[in-house]
This record gives structure tokens, sequence and C-alpha cells, in this order.
């Protein structure tokens, strides 16, 4: 009696739990029957939960055999899969970051093992494919596309896409631009956590060490609607690393030290961490401080009140039980105290008001969040909880010209008290996410001797999501969210406000190699918060407008032997966005238009990967080019930008090489008002060498070149009475790191 299909692939799932429970035992061609091996792809929409549960889903949809211990899955998540793979691909991105390999055996079976510690695995997705399982990428690092490049700060997370800018070159100012699009125009999360960090626009937003990272997804432009209010750009999120991320697959206990030194301004980072788990129960401690002096520019200038003073750290609890779900509690701490320049996004002014050279900002953010998560991957119950406080705190500390003997200390606190509940229903028709969010978010200002000023924002939101797949060709993302928002001003005026906000999202596979997407959005945000920095007692918001946005985006995805090649369309309108002034009116509102395009080849294989990208992106502010003044928590003028970078493994020795090069093109856009943005060509190189499996040596150049040259998405570069902070020279560094 011969089965059906369906019968086979269950018999086969079926098969797969008993393998990984019965540990060692050997399974031979004739016991596992399975499908010959072969390059052929398959669709896949597997969602994120146990790594148990995505190989039993994957098994069943695949017909593939699998055997091993379930020791190596015991605790350990996957990331799930969504879009057309072979079974190899297929298996690689699931068990990307579990520190497993599944092995191919003669007869078409898989073996799951442990991967080798002694020879540093090629990253799973470097360059992700833009688009999964009709959920719009414009980027997806995983944890080893982020330990592969070690960066330093968040300029060096992103340096390989042409499409994310980032400006500023200390840690402390770093602003982010997604398709020209500013951070704080997207919904931006760290572990779930939304992030309300517009403090001062001197500074960096949302100061992050990407040390902590395991993760960093970005949708420019189209997000969905349970990314969470205000995605007026898109979403950025960011995940912190678990115990499981760091730890070995036989092992329940951990740590390491990790030291680095680089020579342009003796900076010097010291990190460690010790993590481990027990019982269901595991838990994890990390530290990280880095300091050192002011750096040279590649004029050999030095760049005065540059050098670093960050500390973070991150502690992190959780419990898992394959029943009950996961229950997660972390805090993470991330403060730069030191003098900067008064302005610390740029050098100096010439003319204004007269003002010290320096003052010293100490910027700290602090991230508590709580999540429970239970993602059976089937069924109608699958719910997550998030609770969270952000908050973001800047002292600036100056002494007045006026009044040598004095100091003054001003304070901004933005504070974001937010929670998420809710649950994925699995269904023949699709998977469908529905529920609500809350935050109650604020901006403080406070002077000693004056009363506090502050502005607030609560928002409920209800909002669901499908998530379906179309004749095996088709996956297609559409929701829509309803949000009320009450706005209180300096003033203690309460506006009440609310609006709907619309999504849609389709990938259509013409067939293995080649995939076609598009996407819209209709965004209402209500009323952002302005910066605390510029909060006045004696505004008058009887004129507020909400913000809302349109996006579009399509785009094109090829891919066949390893190489992979795509291009994008897209373009962000922003109606009503709010532009106060401390002196001017706080309705004050401008449209911004953000229209580009971005292009991407490459190729990735087994020893290595090298890609070229390209993005081309203009700017308007009503109408006109917007400036890095105008632009502010919105878009920066950034024209055409250029990014190469290649990997090569050298197999005979644990040894890793890389390069990666930016190119910035000549911008006129801007130059009406005063200069034009100058081009610039900066290359990086490093090696990487593992002489025994626990010590990990790094040696890197950057600015190789030592090119003289400012950020194409730093302050000022258009105006003749702003003197830009130039980019670090060439520094060579050493970097260590012993597991233990």
């Amino acid at each position: 009696m011969s089965h059906s299909a369906p019968t086979r692939r269950r018999l086969r799932a079926l098969a797969l739990g008993v393998a990984l429970g019965l540990g060692g035992v050997p399974f031979t061609g004739a016991t596992a029957q399975t499908t010959p091996p072969g390059s052929e792809q398959q669709q896949y929409d597997i969602p994120p939960g146990p790594l148990n549960t995505v190989l039993t889903r994957f098994a069943e949809r695949s017909g593939t055999f699998i055997a091993g211990d379930l020791r190596l899955t015991a605790d350990k998540h996957s990331a799930g899969l969504r879009g057309r793979f072979s079974r190899e691909e297929a298996l690689d991105r699931i068990l990307a970051g579990s520190g497993l390999m599944a092995e191919r055996q003669d007869d078409g079976s898989y073996t799951l093992k442990a991967a080798s510690t002694s020879t540093r695995l090629a990253p799973v997705t470097v360059t992700a494919p833009t688009h999964q399982g009709g959920r719009p990428r414009t980027l997806d690092y995983d944890r080893a596309t982020i330990e592969a490049q070690r960066p330093q700060d968040i300029k060096d997370l992103f340096k390989k896409e042409a499409s994310v800018a980032v400006g500023g070159p200390i840690a402390m100012n770093q602003k982010v631009y997604v398709r020209g699009v500013e951070e704080t125009a997207m919904v931006v999360t760290v572990d779930g956590a939304r992030q309300n960090n517009k403090v001062f626009h001197h500074n960096a937003t949302n100061l992050i060490d990407p040390s902590l990272l395991k993760a960093a997804r970005a949708s420019a432009g189209v997000a969905a609607a349970d990314a969470g209010p205000g995605a007026l750009g898109g979403s950025l999120a960011y995940e912190t690393v678990d115990a499981a991320d760091l730890l070995a697959p036989d092992d329940n206990a951990g740590a390491f030290l990790d030291g680095r030194y680089a020579s342009n301004g003796d900076t010097r980072s010291v990190a460690g961490a010790a993590f481990g788990r027990a019982g269901g129960f595991e838990g994890l401690g990390y530290i990280k401080h880095t300091d050192g002096n002011d750096y040279e520019d590649g004029n050999g200038d030095t760049a005065r009140f540059t050098a670093p003073g960050l500390i973070s750290g991150l502690v992190k609890v959780a419990y898992e039980d394959a029943g009950a779900g996961r229950f997660e509690l972390s805090h993470e701490v991330v403060n730069d105290d030191a003098a900067r320049p008064y302005r610390a996004n740029f050098a100096g002014l010439d003319g204004g008001r007269p003002v010290p050279d320096s003052r010293v900002y100490d910027l700290t953010r602090r991230n508590t969040v709580f999540n429970y998560q239970r993602d059976t991957g089937q069924g109608y119950w699958n719910p997550a909880v998030t609770l969270a406080h952000n908050e973001t705190e800047l002292d600036t500390r100056e002494v007045p010209l006026s009044a040598p003997d004095t100091r003054v200390v001003y304070t901004g606190i933005t504070e974001s008290v937010s929670a998420t509940l809710k649950n994925v229903a699995h269904t023949r028709f699709a998977n469908i996410t529905f529920g609500l969010d809350h935050y109650d978010d604020s901006a403080i200002f406070r002077e000693a001797g004056s009363a506090d000023l502050e502005e607030a924002a609560r928002n409920t939101g209800v909002f669901v999501q499908f998530r379906q797949d179309l004749w095996e060709r088709l996956e297609l993302s559409y929701g829509a969210r309803y949000d009320d928002q009450t706005f209180t001003g300096t003033d203690d005026s309460h506006h009440d406000d609310e609006g709907v906000s619309s999504n849609v999202f389709g990938e259509f596979h013409v067939n293995d190699h080649l995939s076609l997407n598009a996407g819209y959005t209709d965004v209402w945000a209500g009323t952002a918060l302005a910066e605390n920095y510029i909060l006045n007692g004696a505004w008058d918001y009887a004129n507020l407008e909400p913000v809302r946005a349109h996006n579009r985006t399509a785009g094109l995805h090829l891919h066949r032997g390893g190489f992979f090649a795509e291009a994008n369309r897209f373009r962000t309108a922003i109606a009503n966005a709010r532009v106060p002034s401390y002196s001017g009116d706080p309705a004050a509102v401008a449209d911004f238009d953000i229209d580009g395009y971005d292009l991407a080849v490459g190729y990735m294989g087994r020893l290595g990967e090298v890609s070229v990208k390209y993005a081309n992106i203009d700017s308007e502010k009503d109408g006109d080019p917007a400036t890095s003044y105008d632009g502010n928590y919105f878009t920066a003028p950034l024209g055409e930008l250029i990014t190469v970078s290649g990997v090569f493994a050298v197999p005979r020795w644990p040894l890793e090489l890389g390069a990666s090069a930016e190119i910035a093109l000549d911008n006129d856009d801007v130059e009406s008002n005063g200069a034009k943005q100058e081009g610039y060509t900066v290359v990086d190189i490093y090696a990487e060498y593992r002489p025994v499996p626990p010590l990990t040596l790094r040696l890197s150049v950057d600015n190789l070149n030592d090119e003289d040259y400012v950020d194409r998405a730093s302050y000022g570069q258009e105006f003749p009475d702003v003197s830009p902070l130039l980019e670090p020279g060439r520094s060579i560094a050493l970097q260590a790191r012993y597991d233990f």
C-alpha cells in the first residue's frame, strides 16, 4: 500500500522526532528511505520558535530525514525559514547561530552535529535576501554576520550597506539613516522595547554597543502593522545576545575576555562576559569599557574633544520550557561621558553667539525589558508579551564664558514605558498576528532654579497582520492598525487624535531564481515629541496636526549558484512632519520627500563572499533639497554612495581575510547653501587568525589610504560657516579574544 505525499511527509516528521530522541542510534539508507538529495528549491514559511519545532516542520514540508541527539537542540531557538531554498540552504539558515550543522549522509539523510570550533564557519547570511516570506527586509543581520564583522560602533556594523548611512565619527554623535530616513522617523526597538531617545540634535539618538547584538533588522518604508506605532519610514529592530548565542553546544557555562588596541588615539577597549544555563534557566553578564585620546584626522590634525569614554553592560536572565515557553528579563546600559565640542556633532561655528570650545556630554541609555513568548509554530494560540522601560538621559555641563567661576548643567530625559500583547494564529489560510500595544512617552528638560518642562504622549493601538502563501509562488503580507493618542504640551494642554495605518507587501517568485516584490504603506503617527533641549514653556499648541507618511517600494532579487543581484526603488513621503524651534511655533510642520533606488551584485560561496552595492538617494523638504540642518530627525542629503566588500577564508589555516571600501560621489544638490558635499574613498582591511580554538586574533587597518573626509551623513559640510568633524585617519588595531 503506497502512502500519499502528505502522509509520507508526516511519517518523516515523526521519524525526525524519534531520531532526535534516540541520540546516537545509526540510521542506514534502507531505514531512512529519504528523497535523494538535490539542488531543487522549495518554498518555506516556518515561523521562529524552538529549534526542535522548526526542524520538525521543515522535515514535514521537505520530506527530509534528520537524525541526531535531542540534547543538541535543547534550549535552542531558530529564526525560522521564509523563502525559496534548497534543502542544504534551508538547514543552514534554520541552524544559523545554534552552533550546530547538518551533515549530509550517502543515503541523502542528514545528521545533526556540533559545528567544529577549530575553524570559524563562513557567515550564513552576510547579505540576506531583501525580502523573506512576504516580510520586507532592507537588511537582516544574524549573530554570525555581526560577529564576523566585530564592529566597534554602529557605523562599523552597517559599513557594507550603501543604503544605510551613519553620520558622526564617534559613538555618541552617530545617527543612522536607512534609505535616507533618520532613525527617529522609524520604529526603533531593542529586544522589542520601544526607543524614545530624541534628546538633543547634537548627539546620537540611539547609543548602541553593537558587541551586544545578535541581530539587526530593518524594513525601510514598508513596515508591518505589528512592528509598532509610528513607523513613518519603516522599522529598525535590534536584539541583544542570549547565553545560548555564546555557549558551545555541549557546554553549560562559559566566559570570554576581549581586548583591542587601536593606534589612532591610543584607543583601548576591554570587554568580558560570563554566561551559563542549567535546567531550563540561563544567565548572562557582559561589560565593556573603551577609553583613549583624541584621534587624528586624515590631515594629521588632532580632532579635539573626540576621546572615547564609552562603557556598556548587559544582564539577562531567562527560563525556557518546551511547554510553557520562554521567559526573559534583561537590563542594558550604555554610557558615554567625556568633553565634546560645544556642539558635539561638528567642530566649530564661525559667528553666532560666543560659546566655550567644549562642554561635557554625559549620555546614558537604559533599557529594561521583560519578554515572554510561546511559539509552537502551529495552532491558534502562540502568545507573546513585551513589557519595557526605556530611558535616555543627557547631562551637559559647561563653564560659561561670561561667568568662568560657575558651571551650568542642563538635563534632558526621555522615557518610554511600553507594552505589547500579541498572538500568532497559524491557520491553513494564513499566519495571523493580532494584538494591542501601548506606550507612555515623555520628554523632560531640567535646569537648576527653573521648573521642569515636559511634553508627553500616550498611545494605544490595536493591529492585525496577515502573512500567507498563494499558489506556492506568491507571498503576501498585509495588515492594518488603529491608534488613539493623547498628547500633552509644556503648557499642560491636551490634544486627542486617532488614525488608521495600513500596509501591503507581496513577493512573486517567477522561478527558482528570480523574484519580484512591491509594497505600500499609509502610516498615521500622531504628534511626535519635540527634542528636550528646545522645549519652551511659552509655546502655544493650538494648531497641532498629526503626521502621516506614504511609502512605496518595488524591487527584484536574482540568485543562482551563489551569485545574487537585486534592485530596489523606493519613496517615502512624510506630510505634516513636526519641526518646532525654541523661539518659533511648536506646531510648525514641513513635508519631506525621500526618493531613490539601490542596486547590489555579489557572490557567496564556501570560501567567502564579495559584493558591490550602490544607493542614490535624494531628500527634499517642502520641495527644496533637504540640508543636514533642516532634515534633523527626518533625513539628510546623501546623494550617491557605493560600498565594496569581500571576505575570503583560507581553508588550510584558520585564517580569514577581508576588505571593504566606501565611495561617496560629489553631491552638489545642496551647493546653494554654500558648498557641495565632497566625494571620498575610504578603504578598510583585516586579517583574522585562530591559532588555537579558544583564541582569536584580528589585525585591522581602518582608513588604509588615510583619507581626509567628512562622512556623507555627518552634519554641516554644506555650510561655509560650519567646521565639520573629519573622520579618523589611518588606524592600525590589534584585537584578541579568548573563550573559556
